[in-house]
């Protein structure tokens, strides 16, 4: 018995060895760590947020970033069709077309629960099989007070 356990323990470490050794081919995933990077960044009354993005998708693709609770809860979400395209897009706010619209909603509490961007643009400057990214800018107005974000960029990894 006690010959089959070094036996079985040699094995595995044997296996372990030989998976630890080896690399992928793939030098295009690692060439460039922060080119592989996802972030959500904009600039807010002069102060820039960096936020670690999520996706979800239904009807079209949320691409959202958020932090704190409660009155110290910020969150952007920035809203596009599924078929994503490349080139400038006007933000609009439009529910009956959510499937081809670009839009987006702010929360920076206390003082902006939720809004709606009524105006703006989302620059699409790269799709392909590995992420998507871009630039925007947008205004809108959340219970009389206007807001306005600038120098807003992200990456998504697909």
């Amino acid at each position: 018995m006690k010959i089959f356990k070094k036996i079985m323990f040699l094995s595995f470490a044997l296996c372990a060895l030989a998976l630890s050794s080896c690399s992928s081919n793939d030098s295009d995933d690692n060439s460039d760590p922060i080119a592989q990077e996802e972030f959500i960044k904009f600039t807010y009354n002069g102060t820039v947020y960096n936020f670690e993005p999520s996706v979800m998708t239904s009807l079209n693709m949320n691409i959202m970033g958020s932090t704190g609770v409660d009155n110290a809860y910020k969150k952007i979400s920035l809203w596009t069709p599924l078929n994503v395209t490349k080139g400038s897009h006007d933000i609009v706010y439009d529910l009956s077309n959510m499937e081809t619209t670009y839009q987006v909603s702010f929360s920076f509490m206390p003082t902006i629960n939720n809004a709606d961007a009524k105006s703006g643009t989302m620059n699409i400057t790269a799709v392909d099989d590995k992420k998507i990214e871009g630039t925007f800018t947008f205004s809108g107005t959340s219970a009389g007070q206007a807001f306005t974000v600038t120098e807003g960029s992200f990456r998504i990894l697909k």
